[in-house]
């Protein structure tokens, strides 16, 4: 009996998630995690650190979340850890409005600062 390659999936919804998890079944991957990202904000390490700790061969990515459009820095760094990336859809083009989605920069570092422990007096 053949080894099935095991899988970690990226969903922003439930949408994608019934997505990932047909396409593991269709295609005989051991689905073992699906990481839930309802803000589509997940970064390229946190995928890689999903796929070593559950030892997946294979992450299943949407083609419209926003880690598609850094596909080759994500198959770089899975490399790393002996996974490859499969991208439903359209690789490397997150659906328009995929980036009206994430919070700006300036707004995510005014966010922190306000946020930063305080020291007592």
């Amino acid at each position: 009996m053949p080894r099935t390659a095991v899988a970690v999936g990226y969903a922003r919804d439930a949408t994608q998630h019934r997505h990932v998890q047909g396409y593991a079944e269709a295609h005989g991957y051991t689905l073992t995690h699906v990481v839930h990202d309802h803000r589509d904000t997940a970064t390229i390490s946190q995928i890689a650190q999903h796929a070593a700790e559950a030892r997946a061969e294979v992450v299943i990515l949407p083609g419209d979340a926003l880690l598609s459009a850094a596909r080759s820095r994500l198959e770089k760094e899975l490399a790393q850890v002996s996974a490859s990336c499969i991208v439903l859809g359209a690789p490397s083009s997150p659906a328009r409005g995929v980036f009206e989605r994430v919070i700006s920069r300036r707004e995510l570092d005014a966010a922190t600062r306000s946020k930063q422990v305080q020291p007592f007096p």
